[in-house]
């Protein structure tokens, strides 16, 4: 938003740097794209737009049943980290010990993947083992949930932080005020904090997404018996080499990316003509 006092050239040409910048940072996933629809492939001379190789990926099981649980998966991320992410938020605007808080949470993000993984990795397996033997029964095996948790331990912080940014402009007065005049805690946080925090949370579940529909070393380590969407790219890169449907994956991931970002901005948007 521009003011009075600044220059409306200035404005536009601070928003011209953002979005160059912007550009310039989205030129491979653009070149990726323009690829996938190349009913000719990589490298052709002539160029054929099609959806060929997007209907083939439709059409092999494999990769639907992987795009389900990728779904699934950020689903229940997003549903349970958000409102971790918003709890978080809230804990840190109260505590005193703010700086250990918040490297606390950020923590994660100093460990590598693959060490974080093969961390969890090894306590799911040691767990499991510990309540097999003592109830005989596989509680905690590799599979859906321990992937879940692989994914939390990575999307949180980024969901804390975000959140965080646009809860540092609300005021914990105007809850005190609310409460005063006799909202209860929900409906002093849903009515006068949550409008506020909006874009902050919208922002945040389109960055679990996207966190969450990329990632890969944690998931390939506690996934147990199933492919998500990165796993099986990965894999059938590895095994064929970058085929044309190779391209048309990584498009569809990139393009699921993108779509979370501008539902996000059309939300933000239509909030503020609204």
């Amino acid at each position: 938003m521009s003011h009075d006092y600044e220059s409306v050239w200035l404005y536009r040409a601070k928003w011209l740097y953002l979005l160059t910048i912007v550009g310039i940072l989205m030129l491979p996933v653009l070149y990726t794209l323009w690829i996938s629809f190349n009913q000719n492939g990589f490298g052709a001379a002539d160029y054929d737009f099609t959806l060929f190789w997007y209907g083939a990926l439709f059409e092999n099981d494999e990769i639907r049943v992987a795009l389900g649980w990728t779904v699934l998966i950020a689903l229940i991320v997003v549903a349970i980290t958000v409102p971790m992410g918003v709890l978080a938020a809230k804990f840190y605007q109260r505590t005193r010990f703010k700086v250990p808080f918040v490297f606390l949470m950020l923590s994660p993000l100093f460990v590598p993947a693959d060490i974080t993984a093969a961390a969890l990795l090894v306590y799911f397996k040691n767990l499991n083992a510990l309540v097999d033997g003592l109830i005989g029964i596989e509680l905690f095996d590799l599979g859906l949930w321990s992937a879940v948790v692989g994914q939390i331990t990575w999307c949180l912080p980024y969901a804390f932080v975000v959140i965080l940014v646009t809860m540092g402009r609300f005021r914990p007065e105007q809850t005190e005020a609310a409460r005063t005049c006799g909202a209860d805690a929900w409906q002093a946080f849903w009515q006068i904090e949550f409008p506020q925090i909006r874009p902050g949370v919208f922002s945040s579940c389109a960055f679990v997404v996207i966190l969450s529909f990329n990632e890969y070393v944690r998931t390939n380590f506690l996934k147990g018996g199933f492919d998500t969407f990165p796993t099986y790219l990965v894999s059938y890169m590895l095994n064929t080499g970058m085929t044309p449907e190779v391209y048309a994956m990584a498009g569809l991931v990139s393009m699921v990316s993108m779509a979370a970002i501008a539902l996000v901005l059309i939300l933000a948007l239509s909030r503020r003509a609204a």
